[in-house]
């Protein structure tokens, strides 16, 4: 692997153009104005992300300066290429899921965990043991999992002290301020580090900052940010997971982070719309109307090893809504107990304040053995 020098976000100098590996076509077009997606491959003046190669000479997280000895960039680390505000130039950000002291190393097992969250790599470099600082890029599995594709250490503490750690939002508690991400981190947090004054809701994805305390096995935040794609181009492109499809395919959500419509002359590549399936690896090229997404191409990518079938973690009910419980954002359907979150959407001018004793088809997902509904419409019948 090739040294790459990681300096301030102010002195970002990169340049994109058309790349020579992976997608059917990316050989032929411009390089999207922002991509995230996987590294490619990595040379001392290039990066190529999602087939696109970008000349590159910085990058940086969260503005922190590291130099060429502090970390190494490699193939599969997730990073995110923008140039949507610069005539020429670009910058580059790494999107780690975890940075991190790493313990508990189980190489029989190809185990590890930071913080608490265990996680799996068969390919951990004989290099990192328990105590040094590392970076972990994911994707998202189902059930609140974590599917890693790269662990890269730091030669020192990055961020002096603290911790970042990705995850879905669940179990919210707004009178103890605490939530946990993924399956198992608790974090307890006071509602001002919350970087854009959003209120908190269970289902947004956030990257957390902080101060972990081993004692308590909590994280305490210095900064909560709430990641979506609502801030991506036109012509951005998104490399991710399939986390729900509508029944008619008409939407999906990628990275359990946002919604994205189907259209009739949206682009199928290596792929048709019958393989959109929660579990997909893909990439997607993104349109904008308004604050909406929708998909302009969509490429099937069939590299991925799949842990988990992703059919057993969805769902569809019919029946008459009884005991909906403002509080806990849930309601029965069938004996069932269905919750909604922040990604629930309601159709036919419903909304949960309406739904006692409608008749409803919910499609929806299972995380950690609750149903949570993706989609709620009115049936114009049940049988009682």
């Amino acid at each position: 692997m090739k040294r790459y020098a990681f300096l301030s976000m102010v002195t970002f100098a990169l340049f994109g153009c058309g790349g020579s590996d992976g997608g059917s076509d990316s050989s032929a077009q411009a390089a999207p104005s922002a991509i995230e997606g996987t590294i490619d491959s990595v040379s001392t003046t290039t990066v190529t992300v999602n087939g696109y190669t970008y000349q590159a000479t910085s990058a940086s997280f969260q503005g922190q300066t590291f130099d060429q000895d502090m970390l190494t960039l490699e193939p599969n680390m997730m990073v995110k290429v923008s140039n949507q505000y610069r005539a020429t130039n670009s910058s580059v950000e790494l999107e780690p899921t975890f940075i991190g002291q790493i313990e508990s190393i189980n190489r029989l097992n190809s185990t590890f965990s930071i913080a608490g969250v265990n996680l799996k790599f068969p390919r951990l470099s004989t290099n990192i043991v328990n105590g040094d600082w590392v970076m972990v890029s994911s994707m998202p599995t189902a059930n609140a999992g974590y599917k890693v594709l790269s662990v890269v250490k730091f030669l020192q503490d990055p961020l002096d002290g603290e911790m970042v750690a990705e995850g879905r939002v669940s179990a919210l508690d707004t009178n103890s301020l605490s939530f946990k991400i993924g399956s198992s981190l608790t974090i307890s947090f006071d509602p001002r580090v919350v970087q854009d004054k959003r209120t908190l809701a269970d289902g947004m994805w956030v990257e957390v900052q902080g101060q972990y305390d081993e004692s308590n096995g909590e994280l305490i935040p210095s900064r909560i940010t709430i990641k979506t794609y609502n801030d991506f181009p036109n012509d951005g492109e998104i490399e991710g997971i399939v986390t729900w499809v509508a029944k008619d395919k008409s939407e999906f959500e990628l990275n359990y982070r946002g919604r994205i419509a189907v259209r009739s002359n949206t682009e199928f590549d290596d792929g048709n719309k019958n393989n959109l399936l929660a579990g997909a690896l893909v990439e997607v090229e993104i349109g904008k109307q308004g604050n909406a997404l929708y998909a302009k191409e969509i490429e099937f990518e069939d590299d991925f090893d799949f842990d988990i079938d992703w059919d057993q973690f969805e769902f569809e009910e019919e029946g008459r809504v009884t005991n909906i419980d403002s509080n806990t954002h849930s309601f029965t359907i069938n004996g069932k107990a269905i919750v909604t979150d922040a990604y629930t959407e309601y159709e036919n001018r419903i909304d949960f304040e309406s739904l006692n004793g409608e008749c409803v088809d919910v499609e929806g997902i299972v995380i950690d053995s609750k149903h949570i509904a993706r989609e709620i419409s009115l049936e114009d019948d049940c049988i009682d």
